[in-house]
């Protein structure tokens, strides 16, 4: 009996300490986790700076860029900022716009995030030579010069005289059914407007019958080898042409130099009515060509050669800047909107001053469209000349 009485004894003392030691160990584990810091949900905080603009000559790709990198802040030690997008300052950045994206992580994982933008911008393309935007083409020790008799902005109430012929009856009178007439042409707003229109009653000339008005405005003055010309057009949007181009006149020239040269820099449509292939572009492409024919000796080559590219558009719907730089007697380089499109060697030797001319003409390949082709907006009918200008090089 004393034995069974100190066995009970004994397990209800092991019983009581265990249970002691039980919620004393709980305790101390509580005060442990007291101890402990709270759980961190406050998020870091970083700023970014405004928007970075830079300019750039119109000849440049990109530049290099500084500016302040953002560093994030935390309630406690340990954040971390980190650059997710971009290019860190001092790198080279490219023209057009860079986003640059940071981010800051704080020691328990929250983030924030801030951006900002570096925009290169090329300057507008110099008014002192060609409108060039990839490539400056200047040979080294030479310089664009203005030739001023080639050249004009059209700021004027009318048409400089000194400079341009607005039609010549005596001359070419234009091609059936389009014939040229003066009174479709006007200078206003800083354009040279040649606006197109159909005939109140037909015309007939020579044998041809006339139902519609164009333009046709040629230069006083020639240009020669080594001469860039371009204009800032924008076409018609109807069947009749909008161009730019050159022409020799074949009776000044004598001996194996009677004979047409032609330079085509831009001829176009506004209004495809005709269904050859060659033509399904032509109300959103620059197409050129060359011309070599009727020469006095059969020895002199004669032909043509032309190229095109697409202007990405409709050709009425804004204005291009067509060029083309007649660098030498055999090769010509043509340019769209500032830029290369590529280059043509003529079949005849390129050699002889040439007129320059604007004109609205229709095309025996695209014929008059049942409805008369004339039924839009003035505005419409009207090819603009923003400008045009001729360069040579000269000696610096």
């Amino acid at each position: 009996m004393m034995k069974k009485r100190r066995l009970f004894k004994s397990i209800f003392i092991l019983l009581v300490s265990a249970s002691t030691c039980f919620t004393s160990c709980s305790k101390d584990e509580a005060n442990e986790e007291e101890k402990k810091d709270p759980v961190d949900i406050t998020d870091p905080t970083i700023t970014c700076e405004a928007d970075v603009t830079v300019n750039v000559d119109v000849f440049s790709s990109g530049t290099v860029v500084t500016y302040n990198t953002p560093v994030g802040t935390d309630n406690l030690a340990g954040a971390v900022t980190t650059q997710t997008e971009g290019k860190v300052s001092g790198a080279s950045f490219p023209t057009g716009t860079t986003k640059n994206t940071f981010e800051v992580k704080d020691a328990t994982g929250n983030t924030a995030t801030c951006s900002f933008n570096v925009i290169v911008v090329k300057n507008a393309p110099s008014e002192t030579m060609p409108y060039l935007v990839e490539v400056d083409i200047t040979p080294s020790g030479k310089e664009w010069a203005k030739v001023t008799d080639l050249s004009d902005e059209f700021d004027g109430a009318s048409l400089d005289a000194t400079k341009w012929q607005n039609t010549d009856a005596n001359r070419w009178i234009g091609r059936a059914p389009g014939i040229f007439k003066a009174n479709t042409v006007s200078v206003a707003d800083g354009d040279l407007k040649l606006t197109a229109y159909q005939l109140a009653a037909p015309e007939v000339v020579n044998g041809n019958t006339f139902t519609h008005a164009g333009s046709n405005i040629y230069s006083k003055k020639i240009a020669k080898v080594g001469y860039y010309t371009e204009c800032r057009m924008k076409a018609n949007k109807t069947f009749m042409s909008s161009t730019f181009w050159l022409i020799n006149n074949r009776n000044e020239g004598s001996g194996c130099d009677r004979r047409v040269t032609e330079l085509d820099i831009q001829e176009c449509v506004g209004q495809v009515t005709g269904t050859s292939d060659f033509a399904q572009k032509f109300d959103e492409s620059i197409h050129s060509n060359t011309h070599s024919r009727q020469a006095d000796c059969p020895e002199t080559p004669t032909g043509s050669a032309g190229d095109d590219a697409p202007t990405d558009v409709k050709v009425w719907a804004d204005y291009h800047v067509y060029a083309a730089w007649w660098k030498s007697a055999d090769e010509i380089i043509f340019y769209l909107d500032g830029k290369r499109v590529y280059s043509i060697t003529p079949k005849g030797v390129f050699d002889l001053p040439m007129y320059l001319r604007m004109v609205v003409e229709t095309y025996n390949w695209n014929p008059v469209p049942a409805d008369g082709g004339m039924t839009g907006t003035e505005a419409e009918r009207t090819t603009y000349y923003d400008w045009v200008r001729t360069w040579e090089l000269k000696d610096k």
